[in-house]
């Protein structure tokens, strides 16, 4: 009996003792710098925490979600740099990295309240153990709106090629790419839009072709089809539209920002007019997609505003101004701050992601997050624009059910090199057809009402 009561007493004092060990701490008193103090030493953070990345293995961890600092930082375009610093600092001192192992499956978004671990440096914490989350899990709703109105997707696909083994699709087998074409049709399908704006689509006619087959298969719509940008197919970059013939129909021929047809670029900046059906009312689209951030930031820059005279000089062209009716979208790559896209508003144009989703975001990168998808009005095409919204059926799901992962899997087929804990969560996505992310950029769904 004695040595019983030992053995408790001393795993009582052991469990005191661990508990000991560990202070309670709230994100504030470390940033106040208690990093150095505790260093070394294992801290239980009170804030609740969200993850705002995911990498191989470590997570980034913030208090709250973090918008991009060209998203906010105004006078940013003109060249004043104070604000986007002092949002930039911010970030840094509100963003922790978590050293752990990594879970697969974990969303954006997924919080967890009372983390435990070692603090290892400054804003940096690692743990043995995989952290509780509890994990963000979108649902793939689409609000329900009146049968009078308009209803407009402009999405990014990530690179949507049906050549497999093509431009940017040498890790894809033909397995992988029935699975993203299933992902992408059954997805813009449910959302159910008179018109899709798609960027990253393959030139010519058998991306389109292929995804309105599938879409007409899956959907409740019959009767979508497509514009044709080119007649040779390419495995090139570009843009391209898909309509529901029974709402809306184009009208008058698919006009190009750039003179020369043939450059791959022009492909990328189309301007298409549209009437709805019922009411007969007529507006243009000007769907766009300018130069990617990667390379030498300033270059990209130069490149992205010169692109944009490039459409204004089309607009002049077809007698285009703020007073027509004209809707911009497209995946612009670049926030709303810069001064691509600053050059739009200076034209006399209205930021609709500012009006109607302010704070609120389309693609994450590095823990950080906002709209590179974008929609601008004129003003007599914004006083019919009543709502945008974006979809978060990508940005917040996690890597590895990405078209470009490793892990990329086929309908119930596995692949058998994934480690066992991966091939368990999509095991059991895969059962559920669950199918989610499928492009890296969430799509924009907007209503217009006449």
């Amino acid at each position: 009996m004695r040595k019983r009561h030992l053995i408790i007493y001393i795993l009582l004092f052991c469990g005191l003792s661990a508990q000991a060990a560990v202070r309670r701490v709230s994100l504030e008193e470390l940033n106040a710098g208690g990093w150095e103090r505790f260093l070394g030493r294992r801290v239980c953070i009170t804030t609740p925490l969200t993850v705002c990345a995911t990498m191989y293995d470590s997570l980034l961890l913030s208090d709250e979600r973090l918008l991009v600092p060209e998203e906010t930082a105004e006078g940013l375009a003109d060249g004043d740099s104070t604000a986007f610093y002092r949002i930039q600092q911010y970030n840094r001192d509100h963003r922790i990295k978590l050293s752990c192992k990594y879970p697969y499956h974990l969303n954006l978004g997924s919080r967890t309240v009372r983390l435990t671990a070692y603090v290892t440096g400054n804003r940096q914490l690692q743990t043995g153990a995989q952290p509780h989350f509890r994990n963000n899990r979108p649902k793939k709703c689409v609000p329900s709106w009146g049968k009078t109105d308009v209803r407009i997707c402009a999405a990014n696909i990530q690179n949507y090629f049906v050549h497999v083994g093509g431009y940017a699709t040498k890790r894809n087998t033909a397995g992988q790419h029935a699975l993203q074409c299933y992902k992408v049709a059954s997805s813009l399908s449910k959302i159910q839009a008179d018109i899709y704006a798609l960027c990253e689509l393959e030139q010519g006619t058998s991306a389109p072709a292929e995804l309105v087959a599938k879409m007409n298969e899956l959907g409740c719509r019959k009767h979508f089809a497509y514009i044709v940008t080119d007649t040779v197919d390419r495995d090139t970059i570009s843009a391209g539209f898909i309509y529901d013939t029974t709402h809306v129909r184009p009208c008058g021929e698919l006009q190009f920002a750039y003179l020369n047809h043939e450059d791959i670029h022009a492909h990328r900046f189309l301007i298409q007019q549209f009437e709805d059906v019922n009411t007969g009312r007529r507006f243009y689209i000007s769907l766009n997609h300018p130069r990617s951030k990667r390379g030498d930031a300033a270059e990209a820059n130069a490149k992205r505003v010169a692109e944009l005279d490039t459409v204004f000089a089309a607009f002049d062209r077809l007698h285009l101004t703020p007073d027509s009716t004209v809707l911009w979208l497209g995946d612009y790559n670049a926030y709303a701050q810069e001064q691509s896209t600053q050059k739009i508003v200076r034209a006399g144009y209205q930021d609709m992601n500012a009006l109607y989703a302010a704070g609120d975001y389309s693609y994450s990168y590095k823990g950080e997050c906002g709209f590179l998808d974008r929609c601008y009005a004129s003003p007599s095409m914004a006083r019919h624009v009543v709502s945008l919204q974006p979809l978060h059926w990508n940005t917040d799901y996690y890597y590895s059910a990405a078209y470009y992962s490793k892990y990329n899997y086929k309908k119930r087929n596995i692949p058998q090199d994934a480690p066992k804990h991966i091939r368990g969560v999509l095991t059991r996505a895969a059962k559920q057809n669950r199918y989610f992310r499928f492009s890296d950029h969430d799509p924009l769904l907007i209503r217009i009402v006449w």
